[in-house]
């Protein structure tokens, strides 16, 4: 389970997990964005303040199990 797991190493997972689907994560003032990676630009999708909850939005939106 991801919230068990050392916060640091769940975010490390979240972005790569991102990266691996054509979107990446950044971190801005105690949140973490989430943009994909599109021809014309970066688009935003949504943003999280918890390292858990990123990590099972990063899984939604790249639609990994």
């Amino acid at each position: 389970m991801a919230s068990a797991r050392n916060p640091i190493q769940v975010l490390k997972e979240a972005k790569q997990i991102a990266r691996d689907h054509g979107c990446f994560v950044a971190e801005k003032t105690g949140r973490f964005l989430v943009y994909r990676k599109t021809p014309t630009g970066n688009v935003y999708l949504g943003c999280r303040t918890d390292v858990s909850a990123l990590r099972a939005y990063v899984c939604k939106v790249t639609n990994f199990h």
